[in-house]
Order: C-alpha cells, then sequence, then structure tokens
C-alpha cells in the first residue's frame, strides 16, 4: 500500500489520468443503465409460465420508455401507480383507444355479459399471463404511459433458460377470399 501511495505521490499527471478515466467509465456505465439497458430481477406468480416465480433476471431496454414503440402483446415495466417506489412488469393487452374485456372470461356465470372498457389515450391496458395471481389493470385501471421505463427485451439468467421475448400476440391475417 505505502509503495502505491509513493508511486501516486511521484506521479501526479498519471494518478490524475486514472481518476479521469475511472470518473468517465463511472458515467458511462451509469448512462447506459439509465437510458440504454437495465437488468431486474422478476418476481412472483403474475408472469407465470413466461417467468419463474423467482429467480429470473430481465433485460429491460429504456429506449421503450414513456410508451415508445409499445405494441399488444409486449411485456413492459413500469413504475406501480399505487405503490411508491415498486416497479412491476405485466403484458400490455390494451392500447389507447382499444375497448378491452375487464373481467376474465371465466369471472361471469350465464346470463351475464363482461364488463367492456376502453382504454384512455395516453394510457395502456396491463395484465399478468397468470390472471387469478395478478394485480394489474384489472385492479387498478389502464397505466399512464408516462410510468413506463422499459420493455422486457430477453431473459439473461438462469443460463438454461436465456433467451430473447418474443411478443405472442401477432395480428391475424384476414384473408377473405
Amino acid at each position: 500500500m505505502e509503495r502505491l501511495l509513493r508511486s501516486v505521490l511521484q506521479r501526479p499527471r498519471a494518478a490524475a489520468i486514472t481518476v479521469f478515466n475511472g470518473v468517465g467509465l463511472f458515467c458511462a456505465c451509469a448512462w447506459t443503465w439509465e437510458n440504454v439497458v437495465t437488468i431486474q430481477k422478476s418476481e412472483g406468480p403474475s408472469m407465470y409460465p413466461t417467468f419463474n416465480t423467482r429467480g429470473d433476471w430481465l433485460m429491460i431496454s429504456r429506449r421503450h420508455a414513456y410508451g415508445k414503440d409499445i405494441q399488444v402483446g409486449d411485456i413492459v415495466r413500469y413504475h406501480h401507480p399505487l405503490i411508491l417506489g415498486a416497479q412491476v412488469a405485466k403484458r400490455v393487452v390494451g392500447m389507447p383507444g382499444d375497448f378491452v374485456c375487464l373481467d376474465p372470461p371465466y369471472s361471469f356465470g350465464a346470463g351475464t355479459r363482461p364488463d367492456m372498457i376502453r382504454v384512455p389515450e395516453g394510457h395502456v391496458f396491463v395484465a399478468g399471463d397468470n390472471l387469478p395471481w395478478s394485480r394489474d389493470s384489472r385492479t387498478y385501471g389502464s397505466v399512464p404511459m408516462g410510468l413506463i421505463n422499459g420493455k422486457v427485451v430477453a431473459r439473461v439468467w438462469p443460463p438454461s433458460q436465456m433467451e430473447w421475448m418474443r411478443n405472442p400476440l401477432q395480428p391475424v391475417d384476414q384473408d377473405i377470399s
């Protein structure tokens, strides 16, 4: 330790360059983390079977913040509208102007109709893949796009399950011949 301190004191310019490079690297990493890509752990049963209830680490693209280029079927990460500081990931099932079924199809009895709502402008309707275990837009309403801070683009851990996320909800080809 003493030798290191002596070498730094003898060559202050080299020490300053090393510190400057370290600060630059730190700033570049922080900027990338906040503006390009983030890694977040997934927990809870609401997105099962897409994600395991514990232990999946997800790569979130920050390019999709504020709902930019989001489509129905994408999994987005957003600030929970009711729990301060909480961030959750759910699948988008309705875009602004879309009509969505508020209740899951198995919750209404014979002779009753499900409640339909229209997603307001500037909002998305989100739901977990495991509906009985998910608190989502059916509970707290449509989510403002301003709360979206990214889109889940990959699972990066565990290594045996690494994969890019695909959107399973593709448009239907309406070729009526």
